[in-house]
């Protein structure tokens, strides 16, 4: 049986994919590549059978999903790649109108929450998609850019918000961005298919972060950074461990949710079977 599997269509996979994508990792699946968003929509629906999805996803649905142990897109510290750029001082975007990726809801979430409480405002928040900041008409005063459009943008405006760096300052905790998940019904009927292609990616995963010298080489390139920038982008800001930490970031995050409103319970986290 080949399962279809979700991944994320930036250079952050690549530490978890790598190893599957050479054939180093043999793996009975399709890979579907989409954005957060894309990706979320395609494991609700049923048009996937795992993947990595918003950690923001996981909390509105937990009913209907179950985490895949020690895999995660997370940072302890500036993370690079999830920025809120602006024209004007972060305090006083009071009202002012900004633009929010379509394509990452957890990132939109923790934008929220970190501009009302680090720096007290709420500004005027406008979905959008914007991938250059050349683009970002001038009456907006900021914007919120993901993934690989993020790393091109840094400094591109007045005033550069890493959410990474402001959620461990808030907090001192690391934070998740994303999860691997199953739904619960597939996981259901298939328990060992499952569990094959959880060991897959935890391989893969120790294959990839072993050769991320090679991986920086294959995909700097796509990203438009230089090597040196890469390599510290994959080696030292993002982590893709789900440690006992980053799990306590990770429910602080949605309890801080729940105390603003904007989820209705902070969910348990829960998880396939360890075998």
């Amino acid at each position: 049986m080949q399962l279809s599997l979700g991944r994320v269509a930036y250079i952050n996979c690549e530490p978890v994919y790598y190893g599957i994508e050479q054939g180093a990792v043999p793996a009975a699946c399709r890979i579907v590549d989409g954005t957060p968003a894309e990706l979320n929509d395609m494991l609700q629906a049923g048009d996937l059978d795992l993947s990595v999805i918003s950690a923001i996803e996981y909390a509105r649905h937990a009913d209907r999903y179950l985490i895949l142990p020690d895999l995660a897109i997370g940072s302890d510290g500036p993370a690079e790649s999830v920025l809120f750029l602006s024209r004007v001082k972060p305090s006083d975007l009071d009202g002012k109108p900004v633009y929010l990726s379509r394509d990452s809801l957890t990132s939109v979430f923790l934008v929220k929450l970190l501009l009302a409480k680090v720096f007290g405002v709420r500004p005027r928040f406008l979905p959008a998609k914007i991938e250059r900041i050349d683009s970002l008409p001038e009456d907006v005063a900021g914007v919120l850019m993901i993934g690989d459009p993020a790393l091109r943008a840094r400094d591109q405006l007045p005033f550069t918000f890493d959410l990474g760096q402001g959620w461990k300052e808030l907090t001192g905790l690391p934070f998740v961005f994303a999860v691997w998940a199953v739904r619960r019904d597939f996981y259901r009927d298939h328990p060992e298919e499952t569990h094959q292609l959880h060991r897959a990616l935890l391989s893969s995963k120790r294959y990839s972060l072993a050769r991320l010298d090679e991986i920086c080489l294959t995909v700097c390139r796509r990203v438009g950074l230089n090597r040196d920038a890469c390599a510290t982008y994959l080696k030292e800001r993002l982590s893709f461990d789900l440690t006992p930490r980053h799990l306590e970031g990770l429910r602080l995050f949605f309890t801080l949710l729940e105390a603003e409103g904007e989820l209705a319970s902070t969910p348990p986290l829960e998880f396939i079977d360890v075998v």
